[in-house]
């Protein structure tokens, strides 16, 4: 089961597009401002809520309308949910539709507060993560309590991600499915990572060091490697990634590519954003193999374009390979 197609319609920079996407990994690229983060945001918040959502919740209108509103409030964190909506000039509504599955959930909103939701058999996703652009290991310690108090104004997907992170590891048979991805990473960094009173430690030749004291490229792998430990990040899942070039050493790029391959062959489908040419090089060639099944979408503004502006918005090309 996996995210089949994405219709964004007023919503944020985009007027009228349409996404039919790969069972593998997909490539969003494109310049800043141009909505590649908003794709991946708008998916993994629709289907965090259905992962989420109790049997008796589904039929009830009012409460899952609820449920949605406030994920994608707490994601985007817009002053209000009309600020998701395009400036047209109008009051035409935002349209959000997405096909999971044999499954269809349509979301509509507008600019004066009208929400509602509308489906074809809720979906019931795999688990999803959603990796932001920013190293988080070492700003998770007490970051759930702080979030809770409303002290920091991070959106949802970090609170969503330090929750993963504090999950307890997995035990003997059920790694089984993660043990190769978990070897490949541990070998490229040298070490392990381990989670002692709520303080994660990174073990290299060197000593075992905190977390905080690790280089940002390191402690991007090293969340993976937990993530993968404790079955937040599953080889059968959603991962949503977002720049997974950031701070990260060019010679790991080889290796993140590996490591997608190597879910999608487990049964993952994955989302990236990215601007590094490398990586998207790295992934074209993989494609040419046809071994892994991966799309990518160039995301572009007409000249003068701007974000939430009257003009077109953002259009789409997409292709099997980066220079299709």
């Amino acid at each position: 089961m996996t995210v089949k197609r994405l219709r964004l319609q007023n919503f944020t920079a985009f007027q009228d597009v349409e996404f039919e996407f790969s069972p593998g990994v997909n490539v969003l690229i494109g310049a800043n401002a141009t909505g590649k983060t908003h794709v991946m945001k708008v998916i993994y918040s629709l289907l965090k809520v259905c992962e989420r959502v109790q049997p008796e919740q589904s039929e009830a209108g009012d409460q899952l309308d609820k449920l949605f509103y406030d994920k994608l409030m707490g994601v985007f964190k817009p002053d209000s949910i009309g600020r998701l909506v395009k400036r047209t000039g109008g009051n035409h509504p935002a349209a959000i539709r997405l096909e999971y599955a044999d499954a269809v959930l349509e979301i509509k909103l507008t600019n004066r507060k009208n929400f509602s939701v509308v489906h074809t058999g809720l979906p019931r996703p795999k688990p999803a993560i959603y990796l932001p652009n920013q190293e988080f290991l070492s700003l998770s310690e007490g970051f759930i309590a702080a979030y809770q108090n409303r002290e920091t104004s991070f959106d949802e997907t970090y609170y969503d991600l330090s929750v993963a992170l504090n999950a307890l590891p997995l035990l003997g048979s059920q790694l089984e499915a993660s043990k190769k991805l978990i070897d490949a990473l541990e070998k490229a960094i040298h070490g392990k990572v381990t989670h002692e009173k709520g303080r994660f430690y990174i073990n290299l030749p060197e000593g075992k060091l905190e977390s905080h004291l690790v280089s940002e490229g390191y402690l991007k792998l090293a969340g993976l490697i937990y993530l993968l430990r404790n079955g937040s990040l599953s080889p059968t899942g959603l991962l949503f990634w977002d720049e997974p070039e950031a701070n990260l050493n060019p010679k790991f790029i080889a290796l993140v590519v590996q490591m997608l391959k190597m879910l999608v062959a487990s049964g993952a489908q994955i989302f990236l954003a990215t601007h590094d040419y490398l990586l998207s090089q790295e992934l074209s060639v993989l494609a040419e193999t046809q071994e892994t099944p991966i799309k990518f979408f160039a995301l572009y503004k007409s000249d003068g374009a701007r974000l939430h502006s009257q003009e077109t918005g953002v259009s789409i090309e997409s292709g099997n390979t980066l220079f299709e």
